[in-house]
């Protein structure tokens, strides 16, 4: 007969994600893991199996998350412009300030990516978010917002790596103004 889970596994993944956030997937232990997240070893290691694998939990957990936010914030049917300045300024406001430690899926890029599951796992979320885009494009291209010689798929593509870009600037710069010039300036490839 299988053993009960000691702990709320939601509830850990959210506070791993953040521990992993804070000092990065290399720089955190296990036993970092179960100190912080008041877990026993052997749960974590029944559970999850290793380091990794929680690691890739919490991601996927962080990447769900992200994506049913961006295909709430995309589908208001207000004007494409203003959704999309909502989607870079919710970023900005995120990932810029004390106590920030940027987004899980860019420091992992950052970190990690090349040489692990976890550049799957990114290019898997990359489809995702660009799907969402295009979606809302072509619905801001037949209400005329939008010109149709503009390619959905390349906007989305450049709205995708511009959110990533501003990640990494958040992080890096902690410049709020900077980034809304930015935000709005990329949006003038809508023009």
């Amino acid at each position: 007969m299988p053993r009960t889970k000691e702990f709320d596994e939601a509830e850990v993944l959210d506070r791993a994600l953040e521990l992993f956030r804070a000092r990065g997937f290399k720089a955190t232990s296990f036993a970092d893991l179960t100190t912080e997240l008041g877990v026993s070893r052997q749960s974590l290691y029944d559970t999850y199996g290793d380091k990794e694998e929680l690691f890739l939990a919490a991601l996927k957990r962080y990447m769900t998350a992200g994506a049913e936010c961006m295909k709430q914030r995309l589908a208001d049917p207000g004007p494409v412009r203003e959704v999309l300045m909502g989607i870079f300024d919710q970023l900005i406001s995120q990932h810029c300030g004390k106590g920030s430690h940027g987004c899980l899926l860019v420091n992992t890029l950052v970190e990690i990516a090349p040489d692990s599951r976890a550049r799957a796992l990114a290019a898997e979320h990359a489809r995702t978010v660009e799907g969402l885009f295009i979606s809302r494009l072509c619905v801001a291209q037949r209400a005329g917002e939008i010109e149709r010689e503009k390619d959905p798929v390349e906007l989305a593509r450049f709205f995708h790596h511009t959110l990533l870009g501003m990640a990494v600037a958040a992080r890096a710069h902690d410049q709020k103004d900077a980034l809304r010039q930015t935000a709005r300036l990329a949006l003038k490839v809508l023009d």
